[in-house]
């Protein structure tokens, strides 16, 4: 029995994606595989982010030389992919309703909570896109519920971009809020009325609907702020949609 080694055998090429790149085979009987690797590292990457990981911590972690690892994972770029497909969520399934809308927002927000329970994985994300087999199974399946709901070909390119923009997004907003909140050591609320002054002094010049709908927003909970957004793009959708009928 072999096991799909991080060895790369494309010669004088460049490195790449790990996805673009055949590897060699090797015998699956030694003390590591990539699978427990790649565990180790994004439990790493939980504790303390990007700059958590270092690949003799993560080899000290799993009480093995650091060079063993290289031979599953030949970089630390390499280990960050595997890292986010790791703990892409699973792909939606279409509700027997047929209530597409429904099975989106689904989708949506599995991603978004991954999102925030990872979010090392925003950071990464800038340079190093999604294209492993969990996250083209996510893609696939959102785009089988928009085909089932009758998108047109170029609504569909436009719901999906609409989608994922969105909710990364929306991660990305939630996730530097948290964070600060972690770092000043206070609840988001709490960091959100000390911030209280400075907002008033920052948004008088500017309608006094601006500070109302910061003071809302601070208010609110993530979660609400999220599905509130995304009930909003949904029926956006819809709306475009329709003009197919």
């Amino acid at each position: 029995m072999t096991e799909t080694s991080g060895r790369d055998t494309t010669p004088n090429g460049p490195p790449g994606s790990i996805w673009l790149r055949e590897m060699k085979q090797r015998p699956a009987k030694q003390p590591l595989s990539r699978e427990q690797i790649v565990q180790a590292a994004v439990r790493l990457l939980d504790e303390g982010g990007v700059r958590n990981l270092r690949m003799r911590q993560l080899a000290d972690s799993l009480s093995s030389a650091p060079m063993s690892l290289y031979w599953h994972v030949p970089t630390k770029d390499d280990l960050l992919e595997l890292a986010i497909d790791a703990v892409f969520p699973d792909p939606p399934s279409p509700s027997g309703s047929g209530d597409w809308r429904a099975d989106i927002k689904t989708g949506a927000t599995d991603l978004f909570e991954v999102l925030l329970r990872h979010s090392w994985m925003i950071e990464l994300m800038g340079g190093h896109p999604p294209v492993g087999p969990r996250a083209l199974a996510h893609t696939s399946a959102i785009i089988q519920i928009l085909e089932q709901a009758r998108f047109s070909p170029a609504q569909l390119d436009s719901a999906l971009s609409a989608i994922y923009y969105y909710t990364v997004g929306a991660a990305l907003s939630e996730a530097s809020w948290q964070a600060m909140a972690r770092q000043s050591a206070e609840s988001e609320e709490e960091w959100a009325n000390r911030l209280g002054p400075y907002l008033g002094s920052a948004t008088q010049d500017h309608p006094a609907s601006l500070a109302d709908y910061v003071k809302r927003s601070a208010s609110s909970s993530t979660g609400q702020r999220f599905h509130d957004g995304l009930e909003c793009m949904v029926s956006g959708m819809e709306q475009m949609r329709s003009l197919n009928t």
